[in-house]
């Protein structure tokens, strides 16, 4: 009886094998990542009637992630693509993005001559309007501080597409459900949606772009639905929504970078729903190794005395093309009775309301 279990075992091995080969001539699998691991100094943390200053380690200028990502050539010059990428805290291991496992993409799809079609957890084309124009990115100082749906522009349950061609890229994301996950804060809202009413916790976003690498400008338009009494951020109902215009570019000039960007949003969530962000960026490069990055950004709340002030300087040194070290500032100032922080850093704590906060990280990332 074991001979025939290992014949058969044999015989199958065999038959696998071949389709095996063939499919390593036309696939490719990539492990890939990221790890910045700073320490913070921050002041004037509210903390119940008083205030306090603290140490503490996380990411500065992106947040730790690893990840799988693949393709299958399947002929014609289309091909099959796939990825799956985690965040994570280095600090203590921890996951990030609402505990998911693979919380910042996780997606199948087609690409080819018509475009790329992907389906999944991946972010929303608000995501690509502000990276060209924001040299801070979803670290935790910049636009992040003003507008946590900078650094979660990311959408579960969602189908979307991406045509780039000569410099031009237009696209388009549609989710059934945007945030399957239950928590009270940005990457977990517990807004699943896939449910009637069919607006519950939608989530569509459009794209246009132009990029030359020598100067570039993108827009782009994006509306989230609410869910139930539930879901975080006071977007209770499905018939209030969250939108967000955003129009951003950039331009070099001689060896620097030069952005500029606006988003116009309506919260329907809040009490004073309209707002308007400008922010302004530079990157010098000293030397070729040696960069400068820069910002002023502000935040203002249309009928309401909250506003919000933020400069943001950073200085990197690169070691190699995987690793930098690096010193970033960040400084802000609330008006009226915003209590924003510094930084995005968990747990996330702000001045007293309409106070200042001082963040400084010095730390190092490796990509790999």
């Amino acid at each position: 009886m074991n001979y025939r279990i290992a014949l058969c075992a044999c015989v199958t091995l065999l038959g696998v094998s071949p389709a095996r080969a063939q499919q390593s001539d036309t696939s490719s699998v990539t492990l890939y990542g990221l790890i910045d691991q700073g320490v913070e100094y921050r002041n004037n943390a509210a903390m119940g009637k008083t205030t306090a200053d603290s140490f503490r380690m996380a990411s500065g200028t992106a947040t730790s992630y690893f990840g799988f990502r693949g393709t299958e050539n399947l002929g014609g010059g289309l091909q099959a693509i796939w990825d799956l990428q985690g965040g994570f805290a280095p600090n203590n291991g921890t996951s990030s993005q609402g505990g998911r496992l693979f919380g910042r993409q996780a997606y199948v799809g087609l690409n080819g001559d018509f475009g790329r079609l992907t389906f999944g957890r991946q972010y929303t084309m608000r995501f690509f309007a502000t990276s060209p124009s924001n040299p801070f990115g979803t670290g935790a100082q910049g636009i992040t501080t003003l507008d946590n749906g900078v650094a979660n522009a990311r959408a579960d349950n969602s189908i979307s597409y991406r045509y780039i061609y000569n410099g031009f890229e237009a696209g388009v994301n549609w989710s059934f459900g945007r945030d399957a996950v239950a928590g009270n804060s940005a990457p977990a809202t517990n807004c699943p949606g896939e449910t009637t009413p069919s607006k519950q916790c939608r989530e569509w976003s459009v794209l246009l772009k132009y990029d030359n690498k020598i100067w570039g400008v993108a827009t782009a338009y994006e509306r989230n639905y609410g869910g139930t009494s539930a879901t975080w951020g006071g977007l209770t109902s499905p018939d209030l929504t969250d939108s967000r215009f955003i129009l951003g570019g950039y331009f070099h000039l001689y060896k620097a970078k030069l952005g500029a960007g606006w988003i116009k949003r309506i919260d329907e969530g809040i009490a004073t729903p309209r707002s308007n962000l400008f922010w302004v960026s530079g990157t010098v490069p000293v030397t070729p190794f040696f960069y400068i990055d820069g910002m002023l950004a502000q935040l203002k709340y249309e009928h309401s005395p909250n506003k919000a002030l933020v400069e943001v300087l950073r200085a990197s040194y690169h070691l190699s093309k995987s690793t930098f070290v690096y010193l970033t500032g960040e400084h802000i100032n609330n008006g009226g009775t915003l209590a924003l922080s510094a930084s995005t850093i968990t747990p996330v704590v702000g001045p007293p309301a309409g106070g200042a906060q001082i963040s400084v990280i010095a730390g190092i990332r490796h990509v790999f």
